[in-house]
């Protein structure tokens, strides 16, 4: 006679699972923004005797409203960390060698975004990162702007020679005058234009074949330039 297993150990690894990603969570926020522990409390406090007040002044129970507040502030304590974890890990990585891939990991659907980069300057580590989407192909340069000119140049006319009605959009990453910081690079992707041409999914999948027969998959990554390590916890990037 077999007995039916017990879900406790499931939940209880669920839990601590969870319990790891929110203290992962705030560690990481808490390095850039060392008031995130202070305004978690504050908010608590402040819902609770929100709930308090509301009860003694309508004549409802107050355990009632206690638990509505406890719930109030169980919410907005996760959209406040779920908002500052992204902008902590984005701050945090900054100008390390290939973050910005971190950012574009993160892009969604709607983006073909190819995993080595499109040209690398292996002396000054300056990195094109090529993706493909709605608005067109996409150059998200990382470096100084005057320094990757001729990198830029050199890939747009390897582009138009293959692509040549296919908008081309450049975008620069930094923290110079000018560029884009890490943390508005996703914004910077929404905001590009996609009239008077907008690609279709078909036509996103054609042009990233053709970008394909580049051949720029098979560009070595020099030493020091390593997505991976730049990459931020995606979990705690969603504050779960």
């Amino acid at each position: 006679m077999s007995t039916a297993r017990s879900p406790q150990p499931k939940k209880k690894r669920r839990l601590a699972a969870y319990a790891q990603n929110l203290k992962d969570a705030y560690t990481i926020s808490r390095r850039t923004y060392p008031w995130i522990g202070w305004a978690l409390i504050g908010t608590t406090t402040a819902s609770i005797l929100l709930a308090i007040a509301i009860a003694l002044g309508t004549g409802m129970a107050v355990w009632y409203w206690v638990i509505l507040g406890i719930m109030l502030a169980f919410l907005l304590d996760m959209i406040l960390l779920s908002l500052t974890v992204r902008r902590a890990s984005y701050s945090q990585i900054e100008g390390v060698p290939g973050a910005a891939k971190a950012v574009l990991d993160q892009v969604g659907k709607g983006w073909y975004l190819e995993e080595q980069p499109a040209a690398v300057n292996p002396k000054t580590q300056d990195v094109i990162w090529r993706l493909v989407g709605r608005p067109g192909v996409v150059l998200v340069v990382e470096g100084p702007t005057g320094r990757t000119q001729r990198l830029v140049a050199d890939e747009r006319k390897k582009i138009n020679r293959i692509l040549s009605t296919v908008p081309l959009h450049v975008i620069n990453v930094g923290t110079d005058e000018g560029q884009v910081r890490l943390g508005e690079l996703s914004a910077a992707l929404r905001k590009l234009p996609t009239k008077p041409t907008r690609l279709t999914d078909s036509e996103i999948s054609q042009v990233s074949k053709r970008l394909s027969s580049l051949g720029a998959k098979g560009l070595p990554i020099p030493k020091g330039i390593d997505p991976s390590k730049a990459r931020p916890d995606r979990r705690a990037l969603r504050g779960h």
